[in-house]
């Protein structure tokens, strides 16, 4: 009888299907263990991951917020990377700090100015109400195409919205 258990633990070893239902079982259960709203910012990066017009390096960044997200690790605490950062990426840090504020600004104003809704600007753009939320929060850095569709629903150039961005 023993054998046939060792064998039977074997093939679970190495059956694609076993591992990947494993693989599966670990993700879905960190995914369970996250909060509403950060649930929703991985539902929003699935779609990145799956859109076929999406760029590699968007689908990259989406599926690196999906893994911190899921599994968060100390070391890609930004605050604590900011801390031990040298001068020259202090400056840098400094600029992306700035940038995510100007927009966040921006876009409140803009907001106003539409007397849109956060529900109502995520659903012109197909993403949550907490991933506009997390945005004016600055919890979030926009990607470009996020940018972009986010200017349309409020009738502004990228521009406007995200100085420096390029539009399509």
């Amino acid at each position: 009888m023993s054998g046939t258990y060792q064998e039977e633990a074997q093939k679970a070893r190495t059956d694609p299907n076993i591992i990947t239902s494993q693989v599966f079982a670990q993700v879905f259960q960190a995914y369970l263990e996250c909060t509403d709203a950060i649930q929703a910012v991985i539902r929003d990066m699935v779609e990145i991951v799956n859109d076929p017009s999406a760029t590699p390096e968007e689908r990259t960044s989406a599926l690196g917020t999906i893994s911190e997200a899921l599994f968060p690790s100390p070391s890609h605490d930004l605050e604590e990377l900011e801390k031990k950062a040298a001068p020259q990426d202090k400056t840098i840090l400094d600029r992306m700090d700035h940038e995510e504020a100007t927009f966040a600004e921006r876009l409140a104003i803009l907001m106003e100015k539409r007397n849109m809704t956060q529900e109502e600007l995520g659903a012109a753009i197909d993403v949550g109400q907490s991933a506009i939320s997390m945005m004016l929060a600055r919890d979030c850095r926009p990607q470009r195409r996020t940018v972009e569709k986010l200017a349309r629903a409020l009738r502004v150039s990228p521009e406007e919205l995200w100085p420096g961005v390029k539009g399509d």
